[in-house]
């Protein structure tokens, strides 16, 4: 028997995402009409969890996100997990609040964070870490960084 995959309510991930943006203040950064592609690398490897609030936080911000890996993937150190483009200055406007939410709940996954039983998202996290067929890697969870493409 196959385990089922948990699901998240897409409006948790929306109320999170934007209570979190405007908790941190969030605002484009730099030169509103300039367009490029950015990553989010992997600098510490690990158990990869969030990607459906790191779609929403940049999507707020008028950026896209296209994944390269899923939810409960363990990847190594300098894997790209995801590729950003839009506005430049939103997406290093909301960056700091996307990579913020990606490392909580990777550690939550991972076991190397305490999950609050009160957050959906990180329940839903400690869910996928538990039914993903591959361990942890690491002792303290993976850890994110964007870079820009000039």
């Amino acid at each position: 028997m196959t385990a089922v995959p948990p699901t998240l309510d897409r409006v948790d991930i929306m109320t999170a995402a934007m209570s979190a943006l405007l908790e941190d203040g969030a605002a484009a950064l730099g030169d509103r009409d300039a367009v490029g592609i950015a990553h989010i690398r992997c600098t510490t490897p690990g158990m990869v969890v969030g990607l459906p609030v790191l779609k929403e936080v940049f999507g707020r911000m008028g950026a896209r996100v296209r994944p390269n890996v899923t939810d409960g993937e363990v990847v190594g150190l300098g894997a790209i997990i995801a590729d950003i483009g839009g506005p430049v200055a939103a997406i290093r406007g909301a960056s700091p609040t996307a990579i913020r939410f990606l490392t909580k709940l990777s550690a939550v996954a991972s076991g190397f964070a305490e999950r609050d039983s009160g957050d959906p998202l990180e329940v839903w996290a400690g869910e996928v870490g538990r039914l993903s067929p591959v361990a942890p890697v690491g002792d303290a969870g993976p850890s994110f960084e964007l870079e820009v493409d000039p």
